[in-house]
């Protein structure tokens, strides 16, 4: 069998990957050598890759070592005012090209055909801060109707706003489920 040559990369992907899609972790634990023993690493990739993550804003560090990190209805609110802050220095794709796609879509490629890569790169990471909280966002708010190309800039801000707006009643969705899960 040959040896692994980059544990870190595929651990701090996989992690990223989780904590990305998966629910809010809300202050949970993430025990180094537990997540090294299911991720078949040592614990050394493990924490170089949570301290990375840590510096992303996707987990917090404590002083028992990793945990999720905790928000509560202004600090959400404010990652979904930073995104619709973010969003206004990308370049506008052209919006004939987005009518068809979904938001998330829409938001995916403006990132990749954004001029301004480093104001791109902010926008993921917040992107990344928030998508933890997409299951509740559906459950708390009606879909939306994709508006005419003229006005594309003004809904993805909009989109923004409208969940700032509702942020503690998405981040009790989150808490709910993630209580329910635990019983």
């Amino acid at each position: 069998m040959a040896r692994d040559r980059d544990p870190f990369d595929r651990t701090l992907e996989t992690l990223r990957r989780r904590l990305v899609e998966g629910a809010p972790l809300q202050g949970v634990a993430l025990p180094v050598k537990a997540l090294a023993a299911e991720l078949g690493v040592s614990p050394t990739p493990v924490r170089e890759a949570l301290s990375r993550l840590a510096g992303e804003g996707l987990v917090a560090r404590t002083t028992a070592g990793y945990a999720g990190v905790i928000h509560d209805a202004r600090s959400l609110a404010e990652l979904y005012h930073l995104a619709g802050v973010l969003l206004g220095g990308l370049t506008m794709a052209s919006p004939t090209a987005l009518a068809s796609v979904s938001v998330s879509e829409a938001l995916d490629r403006l990132t990749v055909e954004a001029g301004d890569q480093t104001w791109a790169a902010a926008f993921r990471r917040v992107r990344a801060q928030i998508s933890p909280f997409a299951a509740s966002e559906r459950k708390c708010l009606s879909p939306e109707a994709w508006p005419p190309k003229s006005r594309l800039t003004a809904h993805l801000r909009r989109y923004y706003a409208r969940r700032a707006h509702r942020s503690g009643d998405i981040l009790g969705a989150a808490i709910a489920e993630q209580i329910g899960s635990r019983i």
